[in-house]
């Protein structure tokens, strides 16, 4: 399994207070919580040379993920400060330096493996290089590419820009998880039926369009099914979705799924891969945690 994303440094604020501080990222996120399930996962990214990037790279390696292609650059790493509504959803205000990232050492993902890709970093001007030549080494050997576009609307300014290299990244992926709000900002859609619909999708295996409190909708070329979540009043929001691409992945392994297969998932497949997503994300709402615990608690 390989990861590729930005590394920051969370700093949650709940009524203008600090309330928990932890090591972020979205791909990183989702790294944190495959470590913890025991699968073999790598990420891939920049930190900075600093007593934070230390301290982060410390972490992934005492949850168990490869740092091998993790890069330790001489610049500050990035700071984000997370302010927490009263639904306990967040707004992001991120401080880094000005200098752009140098480039990680690329992995090259087989045909067995998994790449999980996404956010803003696989799209933003001085990274989507990375992004673009480890996405297509793994389309090339045969990798199943799943992509979180993962677009926050502080980005709207630069959509115009972006918007075409999300359609790539859509178009060269297996399979695309993205919540409604992203796909409302990015292609003015409401629904997963109207976003599956789009030119972007033709080549792709499956849409996982999740809605928050409204349930999953799971769209595929055999199928069709909405998946309802459980109730909850969440201490925070980040890393839900994280940990939902995370669960997805988890329940692959575990059942031997992989590009070579996937496309023909039945639905009994297909509901042991959502509920495990659901599982991951909804246990994460219950803490201050970008990740599962470890271990995970029973369902």
């Amino acid at each position: 399994m390989f990861t590729l994303g930005e590394v920051v440094f969370d700093i949650m604020f709940k009524n203008g207070q600090p309330v928990a501080s932890r090591p972020g990222g979205s791909m990183l996120n989702s790294s944190i919580s495959l470590g913890r399930s025991g699968l073999p996962v790598s990420f891939t990214g920049t930190c900075g040379n600093d007593q934070v990037g230390r301290l982060v790279a410390g972490f992934l390696r005492e949850n168990k993920v490869d740092t091998s292609f993790l890069h330790h650059e001489n610049s500050q790493s990035i700071i984000a400060l997370a302010f927490l509504d009263d639904n306990n959803n967040a707004t992001y205000s991120f401080y880094k330096g000005q200098n752009p990232p140098e480039p990680p050492a690329l992995p090259s993902p087989g045909k067995q493996d998994v790449l999980l890709f996404g956010s803003f970093y696989s799209i933003s001007r001085p990274t989507r290089d990375f992004a673009l030549n480890l996405r297509n080494t793994a389309c090339n050997m045969g990798a199943l590419v799943i992509y979180d576009p993962n677009f926050r609307d502080s980005h709207l300014p630069e959509l115009a820009e972006v918007k075409p290299w999300i359609e790539d990244n859509i178009s060269n992926a297996g399979i695309v998880r993205g919540s409604n709000e992203d796909f409302e900002i990015i292609f003015g859609t409401r629904s997963a039926e109207e976003t599956w619909n789009l030119p972007c999708f033709r080549k792709c295996k499956a849409l996982i369009y999740t809605r928050s409190s409204d349930g999953v909708d799971l769209l595929c070329g055999n199928f069709t099914k909405h998946y309802p979540v459980p109730s909850l009043k969440p201490l925070s929001t980040i890393g839900a979705g994280d940990s939902f691409n995370a669960g997805i992945i988890t329940a692959m392994y575990e059942n031997n799924i992989s590009s070579n297969n996937i496309k023909d998932c039945n639905q009994e497949q297909w509901d042991t891969i959502i509920k495990k997503g659901i599982e991951f994300s909804s246990a994460v709402c219950m803490s201050y945690d970008n990740y599962i615990a470890y271990p995970l608690p029973s369902p």
